[in-house]
């Protein structure tokens, strides 16, 4: 199982990206995509942390964007730092 949308401290989430890859081991996930908005500040420590704990880290990226004059967001996965 695999959590392919999650926020971090690094944007606008509660937990630390370390503490995102724990919840996601204490609940059995196999993996997690860090998705921060407009940011990868916190994929080096979800990286060490899933290296730490056996959870796979897909690295993502959730870009804030204006379309027909409304807000969405794109959310991109497998991105270089």
């Amino acid at each position: 199982m695999l959590d392919l949308h999650t926020h971090s401290s690094a944007s606008d989430g509660k937990d630390s990206p370390r503490e995102l890859v724990r919840q996601a081991k204490e609940r059995g996930l196999t993996g997690i995509a860090l998705t921060d908005h407009d940011t990868c500040a916190g994929l080096e420590e979800a990286f060490a942390a899933g290296l730490a704990l056996g959870v796979a880290v897909l690295p993502g990226i959730e870009l804030s964007a204006e379309w027909c004059n409304k807000d969405v967001h794109i959310l991109g996965y497998w991105i270089s730092q």
